[in-house]
């Protein structure tokens, strides 16, 4: 099987909505909100700028999700500098999240994140923080 991960603006309207609705189905709820009021701040979002947002998606299923913030006052929904379930994913999709958060990171001046993000994908590449991959979604 192969996973796609995709930015949230290259989205179709149908792979957007199969996404909002699924986050919960793999463990994500908003600290705020629900479904409306992601989409309200995820159609907002412009390319180049904080905040993104990333989807997995394993044929038609949803299976991952990372948030890259950098706004922890700005957005009620996700009150965090970033989140997602990449430790519970198989490796080579792992590996694409962290690296396109190392550059999204990068790319809005957030070098400390950015290297956090390198950090913590090295960890998980020598089986620390992330689960075995025969037990991965």
């Amino acid at each position: 099987m192969e996973e796609q991960v995709l930015n949230y603006l290259n989205m179709t309207d149908e792979q957007k909505e199969k996404a909002l609705m699924g986050l919960k189905g793999i463990g994500f709820y908003p600290a705020y909100g629900k479904e409306k009021t992601m989409k309200r701040i995820m159609d907002k979002t412009a390319a180049g700028k904080l905040p993104q947002f990333y989807f997995a998606f394993r044929e038609e299923q949803l299976i991952g999700y990372m948030f890259i913030i950098g706004d922890t006052q700005k957005y009620r929904a996700f009150p965090w500098l970033a989140v997602s379930n990449a430790d519970e994913l198989p490796m080579r999709v792992t590996r694409t999240f962290m690296e396109t958060g190392i550059a999204a990171w990068r790319n809005a001046g957030h070098d400390n994140m950015a290297d956090f993000f390198q950090r913590q994908l090295t960890d998980y590449e020598n089986g620390i923080g992330h689960r075995p991959e025969d037990l991965c979604r």
